[in-house]
Formats: C-alpha cells, sequence, structure tokens
C-alpha cells in the first residue's frame, strides 16, 4: 500500500531538529560587562560582609547588562528584607566593557530600649471589647536589631504587672566565614494571673486568681538555620517546655492540661522559600513555608503527645498600575486526636484568623483558610525630609496609603468539642474594607471595616500586613 507523502510535515521534523541540535546563543564578549569594583556607603554599623552576602552579583565577573540589571534589582530587595536599612540605592557606572558598582544604605537605629504596655488578651480588639485597664502589662523590651554590626539580634524582656515575664532571644544568622549556617538561643519564665481555661461559644472563658499566679510557665529553645541561598531557610528547632497550673483549672475543665504539671520537650523544622519584593508589605512575588512539629517525646509522662504539619502559600499579583492583588492559602493538619486544651489552637490566635471573626477563637484538630486582598494605591510610595531632625536614620521618611476590599474563607475541624463551639465544623467568610498605611521601620497599621458569615459586623485594627 503506497503511504501518503506530506511534505509540510518534512518540513517540520526538519525544522524541529534543528532547533533541538543548534546550542541556544550566548551573549557575545561585547555583550558583556565586568563587575569591577563594589563599593558600599553609608553603613557604619553593618560589617561589609553583611552587605556583600546579599548582592547576588560578585566582584570580578562579567554579566550580561540586562542580567546585571535584574541582579541589581534583587540584590536591593534582599538588602531591604534583612530589616536593617531605611533605604537602599544600588547604581551603576559603566565605562566600556567595565563598571563600578556603588551599594548605598541608610542604616536604621538599631537600640530599642521600648517600654511595654499591652494587653493580657489576644489582641487589642479583645481588650477593647472589655476595657478593662487593670489587665495591662508593663515593663521594658530591650532590642538590639545589628548587634555587633553582624545582623544579629537580642532581645531582652523584663515584664510585670498583670503578669510577669523574664525572656532572652539571641539570633545569629551566621555562625562562620560562609555565611550559611546560624543559630538562635531563647529562654525564659512566665507568670499569668489569668488562663483562659476553656472555650464556650467561640469565646475564651478565663480563670482569675487574685493572690497567685494561675499558671507558671518556664521554657528553654534552640534553633540551628542554614540558608544557603538567598531566598530558601531551613530551620531545625529543639525546646524544652514546663507548664504549672492551680488544680482549679482542672477542676474548671479536667481536660484543660494532662496534670497540675505538665513538661515536654519539643522537636520541629520549618521550610522557608521567600521571593517578596519587600516582606513588612509585599506588592509582588510569592512566598512559601512548611513545618512539621513534633510535641512530646515520650520522656516524660505527661499527655503531652502531638504531631502536626502545616503549610502556607501567599502569592503579590501587580495587575495595572496602582492595582494590586494578593490572596493566601493556609493549612495545619494534626489528626483527630485529642489533646490538653493548653496546647490547643486554630483561627483566631498568632495573627491566624478569618477576617470578621477577630472577636472569637475557633478550636479545632485541623484548619485550613483562604485570604484574599484587592489593593488600589492611594498615595504611592513617597520619600519626604524632616528637617528639624538631623539623624538620618529618622529624617528621611517614605510612606504610602492603600485601599483594599478583602474577602476570606476559613474551616476548622472539632470532633471533640464542636457541639458548644458553633462556628467549628462549617464554612466561615469574613469581608469588608480597608485602609492601609506603610512607612519606614517595618510599620504598618491597619484599620478595616468587615462582616462575617453571621451577619456581625465591626471595625478592626491590627499592625501587620493582612497575607
Amino acid at each position: 500500500m503506497r503511504l501518503p507523502f506530506y511534505p509540510e510535515l518534512l518540513l517540520l521534523l526538519i525544522l524541529q531538529s534543528y532547533w533541538l541540535t543548534t546550542p541556544a546563543q550566548t551573549p557575545s564578549p561585547s555583550d558583556m560587562v565586568l563587575v569591577d569594583s563594589v563599593v558600599l556607603v553609608g553603613n557604619k554599623v553593618t560589617r561589609d560582609n553583611i552587605i556583600l552576602r546579599e548582592l547576588e552579583f560578585t566582584h570580578g565577573h562579567s554579566y550580561p547588562m540586562e542580567e546585571l540589571d535584574s541582579l541589581i534589582v534583587k540584590s536591593r530587595q534582599n538588602l531591604m528584607n534583612r530589616s536593617l536599612f531605611n533605604f537602599v540605592t544600588i547604581t551603576k557606572n559603566v565605562g566600556g566593557a567595565t563598571c563600578q558598582i556603588q551599594v548605598s544604605v541608610v542604616e536604621r537605629w538599631y537600640i530599642w530600649p521600648i517600654p511595654i504596655f499591652q494587653f493580657a488578651d489576644r489582641n487589642l480588639n479583645a481588650w477593647l471589647q472589655k476595657g478593662d485597664l487593670n489587665r495591662l502589662n508593663y515593663g521594658i523590651d530591650l532590642r538590639i536589631e545589628n548587634f555587633r554590626g553582624r545582623m544579629e539580634r537580642l532581645n531582652i524582656i523584663v515584664q510585670t504587672g498583670y503578669d510577669m515575664r523574664l525572656a532572652f532571644r539571641w539570633t545569629v544568622p551566621y555562625l562562620n566565614a560562609k555565611q550559611v549556617s546560624g543559630l538562635v538561643v531563647a529562654g525564659g519564665m512566665q507568670y499569668n494571673h489569668e488562663v483562659a481555661f476553656e472555650t464556650v461559644d467561640n469565646k475564651q472563658l478565663y480563670y482569675h486568681s487574685a493572690v497567685n499566679y494561675a499558671r507558671k510557665f518556664f521554657f528553654g529553645t534552640f534553633n540551628y538555620t542554614l540558608r544557603p541561598g538567598f531566598n530558601d531557610l531551613h530551620n531545625f528547632g529543639a525546646g524544652f517546655y514546663q507548664y504549672q497550673f492551680q488544680d482549679t483549672l482542672l477542676k474548671l475543665n479536667p481536660d484543660f492540661s494532662c496534670g497540675t504539671v505538665c513538661r515536654y520537650f519539643q522537636l520541629d523544622y520549618t521550610f522557608k522559600l521567600d521571593f517578596r519584593d519587600y516582606k513588612p508589605y509585599p506588592l509582588d512575588g510569592y512566598y512559601f513555608d512548611a513545618q512539621v512539629l513534633k510535641m512530646g517525646l515520650g520522656i516524660f509522662n505527661d499527655g503531652v503527645d502531638l504531631l502536626w504539619v502545616g503549610a502556607s502559600f501567599d502569592q503579590y499579583v501587580p495587575l495595572y498600575k496602582r492595582w494590586y492583588f494578593a490572596y493566601n492559602f493556609s493549612a495545619r493538619l494534626s489528626g483527630d486526636r485529642d489533646r490538653p486544651y493548653f496546647v490547643s489552637a486554630g483561627l483566631g490566635y498568632n495573627d491566624m484568623d478569618v477576617r470578621g471573626y477577630e472577636l472569637y477563637v475557633v478550636d479545632g484538630q485541623n484548619y485550613s483558610v483562604f485570604k484574599s486582598n484587592l489593593k488600589f494605591e492611594i498615595f504611592p510610595q513617597k520619600t519626604v525630609q524632616i528637617p528639624w531632625i538631623k539623624s538620618p536614620k529618622f529624617s528621611e521618611v517614605f510612606f504610602a496609603l492603600y485601599a483594599n476590599l478583602f474577602f476570606d474563607m476559613g474551616y476548622v475541624s472539632d470532633i471533640y468539642h464542636g457541639a458548644v463551639n458553633p462556628l467549628s465544623n462549617q464554612v466561615l467568610w469574613g469581608t469588608g474594607v480597608g485602609i492601609d498605611f506603610v512607612t519606614y521601620y517595618d510599620v504598618v497599621i491597619r484599620v478595616e471595616m468587615a462582616i462575617n458569615r453571621q451577619r456581625k459586623t465591626g471595625v478592626f485594627i491590627n499592625f501587620v500586613a493582612p497575607i
């Protein structure tokens, strides 16, 4: 049988073979530029090697001009995301086949003896609902952000008032000349007169001990970090935790803890992949993290035995001119095994919430959240000088203002206490509008008006980016 002949198909196969066998064109020597020198300006405290570690181009290497421009943009983002500088400017001066690159930084003020004046509740909105001035803590929170000029962070807390707290945390990002491995050491104690012992109708019920402390908490942790590149981080953690509770808490809720004294060791691992343009308030890029945590290793027979895994993904998309969109998916799974109330979690803790439900907690064993934001840039980022402030650490200020429309959804699975907490085991959603103010020193102030699925409305204040 004679087969049909298709000359068009033969031509296509010949062209495909040519494309697959022909190597990609490389830039000619005339298209390359040599980074002849890198000059650092303005780093009076920060050591040179800390800045050079964040540069994605290298002195003595040649790059295509377009690639070098892209590496300069990424390097600036790397430096800004270290929270060491208020401003970073990277310029190149090309002369023939070589160029000189200058990195100019405006360093921040690094020593902050911050007075503690905080609320004994979960967040500001929960405290405002009670309006009790006696539920305040005060003291000093000493933060040294660029300790020894090595990007180390030293934090010492001395707090009294409603609760007492003594704690320290020392972060060392780099242990050796390769600037890859680091460590975090922390420890402390906290005494509380008042402790949430149960959740009913998605509101925490508190036990107050006027004379003695209802809870005494001691901890010590150690973390080893690996940052082999610019955007990925591995964090290996180990910790010891001990709680002492008044027996009244167990009488009020037999499931509150495993006894009047609970001790356990904890192991955890976290992986982060961060390509956000500006971590405090991203507008472009994406972020991913995954975590595995094991509470209780069987060393103490105190009843704490919990394994959970979690993951989160954020993406930030510039849409058109001053319009931006962002979304987040987060999930945490810990199986259906019951656990003491004092280690339970869910929505409403640690900034993990569905907007519109800030005044509620939704405890459970597993949960997932979707958050979304449509933003309009009312005032694009603008830099101004304050003439009566002499220090450049404070005199040069940038700020921006955004309006946003948001929609969030969440679901919490609770197979043990769902009967008394109606917000669990159902899809929750909240929507609303808000205003975000962004300025230097990573300051973000959000004011939002929201309505949730139960038609409850409210105005809420927050101090971190929504996504």
